[in-house]
């Protein structure tokens, strides 16, 4: 694991002691309408507890999320800024019917880190996206089974 996923992670944990419950959130009934699924990979071990599985803005491509789990994602600004300017934009789902944001109801992301956790709604695929102000992208592609 990165040094800088580490540290996020550990300091998420430290905040984390109360408040950290899988979400109750019921699956939609609605299966996205999105094509042939492409192959999926395994996450990163989870930074955070209930959750399945652990992104970074090193990670891209396609990852695998059971439907009803979580996913983390933390994305650490260029060169460990911690200048507001530097920091990535909030990370956007493509199908929040599909993927959708969630929270553990008590979260301070450490300095210079942009989180995200999201749940696996419904069968399908989305799209998570963010770009730092000077333009660089991060996408990974989502698919729920």
């Amino acid at each position: 694991m990165p040094p800088a996923r580490v540290a996020a992670a550990l300091a998420a944990c430290a905040l984390f002691t109360a408040g950290c419950s899988a979400s109750a959130a019921e699956p939609s009934a609605t299966p996205s309408t999105s094509q042939a699924a492409p192959h999926c990979h395994q996450p990163h071990q989870a930074s955070l507890p209930h959750s399945w599985g652990s992104l970074s803005e090193s990670d891209s491509g396609a990852y695998c999320l059971p439907l009803g789990k979580r996913i983390d994602v933390f994305l650490t600004a260029p060169g460990r800024s911690l200048q507001r300017s530097a920091r990535w934009s909030t990370i956007r789902s493509s199908d929040p019917k599909v993927v959708a944001p969630t929270n553990t109801g008590v979260f301070t992301a450490p300095l210079g880190v942009t989180p995200g956790l999201f749940l696996g709604k419904a069968p399908g695929t989305a799209v998570l996206t963010s770009s730092t102000p000077s333009g660089k992208p991060w996408t990974v592609t989502i698919v729920v089974h």
